[in-house]
């Protein structure tokens, strides 16, 4: 037997991210207070597990240079196989991040916060189906409980992470309440080059700096017809 050392995504309970962040414990109350569930995602952290080597098929892959990463080399990962037994963890370390999701009765996974950044993180996009594009009534009711869970951390002083959580938020707005919207259009010139950000980050700011006046922004496609959109944007 052998003790290893996990640093990065570990896969923990409640009890040992309370020996971290007990400080979290009234906000998990009041999750299953309102008759949720949650579990931890996307936990980060040092632990230390007990492995039998005799009993383990490594193997060695190497993974060439990620361009869109600007990498000049590849790297190598050691990889193994250990069954259908989990490692017994001895001790964990270190919790640097975790996020809740949270689940309603008919809603899985709908809503992942960080309560350390106070965001919101991910929200299920509800107008993904076509069918509650027609406001079939299960799935009204089965996006007014997202929209419940949205606005409990909201009322916590939540915000949000990106711009895409931002976008799913304005589907559940545009559902269930009746707020003035408006259409703005920009055209945009480069002026200095060496100043203009990457589409993806441009995007971002654009909906934060909205976000922050009480604006929720979307982009609106010209061309439904146009299925790779991305891979036609006016600049990189």
């Amino acid at each position: 037997m052998v003790v290893i050392k996990f640093i990065g995504e570990i896969s923990i309970g409640e009890k040992e991210i309370l020996k971290f962040y007990p400080e979290i414990k009234p906000l998990l109350d009041e999750i299953r207070g309102k008759g949720w569930s949650y579990h931890f995602t996307n936990v980060i952290g040092e632990a230390e597990a007990e492995l039998d080597l005799d009993n383990l098929y490594f193997r060695l892959e190497y993974y060439p240079p990620r361009i869109w990463r600007d990498e000049c080399e590849g790297r190598y990962e050691i990889s193994a196989k250990l069954g259908s037994e989990a490692p017994a963890i001895l001790r964990v370390n270190s919790i640097e991040k975790f996020e809740v999701s949270v689940s309603t009765e008919h809603a899985w996974s709908c809503v992942n916060a960080d309560p350390l950044k106070r965001e919101i993180t991910y929200i299920t996009g509800v107008l993904t189906n076509s069918i509650l594009r027609r406001k079939e009534p299960s799935k009204l009711s089965e996006a007014r409980e997202v929209y419940n869970v949205v606005k409990f951390f909201l009322n916590k002083n939540f915000s949000f992470k990106d711009k895409y959580v931002i976008e799913h938020y304005k589907e559940l707005i545009d559902l269930f309440e009746k707020r003035y919207r408006f259409n703005l259009s920009l055209e945009l010139v480069v002026d200095r080059e060496d100043k203009v950000p990457g589409w993806r980050e441009l995007l971002e700011e654009l909906s934060k700096f909205f976000y922050e006046r009480g604006l929720l922004m979307k982009l609106k496609e010209e061309d439904k017809k146009d299925i790779f959109p991305l891979f036609r944007k006016p600049i990189p």
